[in-house]
């Protein structure tokens, strides 16, 4: 396989950890990630808007927040998520939330690097993967390529993105893995798709912005349920 064609994968061996936390906590929760040999993480700034009542419920004291995501295989991802319960005490009320969504589509290098140590069944999903609905394609990259990924994935039959700012985190077996420096300031764009253009999506943006080009993009898709005001 290519290593410009995405590994599409029925039980997802890889995983993106998120945690929402207060601002404070973000160093902690990098912390834990790289204690337990998370390769590669995301830090960005987030403003809560849920009342109070909402905030009291779902556990966030207040509205300046971080997010703080990483790369694991599966079994490090619930590992992940059992040592920020027991280490930030998340599992109480007020200690912010964290959860793992299933990646549909990654690059095969990235996908061999972060399932390295793990004996998880990796399937191919050119057969299996669902024909209609939507999926998220998220591109994390050096600044300043926005631009260009929103030129391919258009031409390849993307709509519109939404970009954040973000800082990230490579351990140094990712920057060895790969034989490359990666700066810390990120832009991730966010594109939501159509299922049955994603591959060909993906494979056009790992093409213009992946790990080889001065972007050293990561380009990987996460499972959308359902979503509206989408035209076709």
């Amino acid at each position: 396989m290519s290593e410009y064609q995405p590994q599409m994968t029925v039980h997802s061996a890889v995983e993106l950890v998120v945690a929402v936390v207060d601002t404070a906590q973000a160093e902690s929760v990098l912390r834990v990630y790289r204690e337990n040999r998370a390769l590669v993480s995301f830090e960005c700034m987030a403003r809560g808007t849920a009342r109070t009542e909402m905030l009291d419920l779902l556990g966030l004291g207040e509205t300046s927040k971080a997010i703080v995501m990483c790369l694991a295989g599966h079994q490090l991802a619930q590992h992940l998520l059992e040592r920020l319960g027991y280490e930030l005490k998340m599992r109480y009320p007020g200690r912010g939330i964290a959860f793992s969504v299933p990646v549909t589509g990654i690059g095969v290098r990235w996908h061999k690097l972060l399932t390295q140590a793990e004996q998880t069944e990796v399937l191919d999903m050119d057969r299996a993967e669902k024909k209609d609905g939507f999926d998220v394609v998220a591109v994390v990259m050096e600044q300043g390529y926005t631009n260009l990924v929103m030129d391919v994935a258009r031409k390849a039959g993307a709509r519109g993105g939404t970009v954040i700012s973000a800082r990230g985190i490579a351990e140094d077996e990712v920057k060895q893995f790969f034989g490359i420096e990666i700066q810390a300031e990120k832009e991730i764009v966010f594109l939501v798709v159509k299922s049955e253009e994603k591959q060909e999506i993906m494979t056009a943006i790992m093409k213009a912005v992946g790990m080889k080009t001065k972007s050293h993009g990561i380009v990987l898709s996460l499972p959308v349920s359902n979503a509206i005001g989408l035209a076709d």
